[in-house]
């Protein structure tokens, strides 16, 4: 048998429901206006600056351009950017890099495994590079 300690019982029904006498109307907008009404919390799409971004990040990506081939037909800068990378020496990284032509901006982070330079232009965007060895 199940033993309630609590005597007393309160039921959903036991108190009275709310009745609302007059309900609000739920207001319909007018389906032959021409332009929706925007009730997007985001703002209005404007791609100017976007398409700004995309010619300068064109830039960006010819500046890589030049490391990559530099890395690709160079073996000795090749070595001696990974060298430079895996000991850490961060003056003589960016020295190798610059040499390549680069006007960029940039920056660079390197681990045992693999250097990343984030290539930036002004406020409008980056270009990440993560190469592998």
């Amino acid at each position: 048998m199940y033993y309630n300690p609590y005597p007393i019982f309160v039921y959903p029904t036991y108190y009275p429901t709310l009745a609302i006498v007059n309900p609000p109307a739920h207001h319909q907008p007018a389906k032959y206006l021409a332009m929706p009404i925007n009730t997007s919390p985001f703002p209005a799409v404007n791609t100017n600056k976007l398409k700004i971004s995309t010619k300068r990040v064109k830039g960006i990506m010819q500046q890589v351009q030049l490391l990559t081939d530099k890395i690709d037909e160079s073996e000795q800068f090749a070595h001696n950017l990974m060298d430079a990378a895996q000991k850490s020496n961060k003056s003589e990284v960016e020295r190798l890099i610059t040499s390549t032509g680069i006007t960029t901006k940039f920056e660079t982070n390197y681990t045992p495994d693999n250097i990343r330079i984030v290539f930036t232009d002004s406020d409008c965007c980056k270009l990440s590079l993560v190469l592998s060895w």
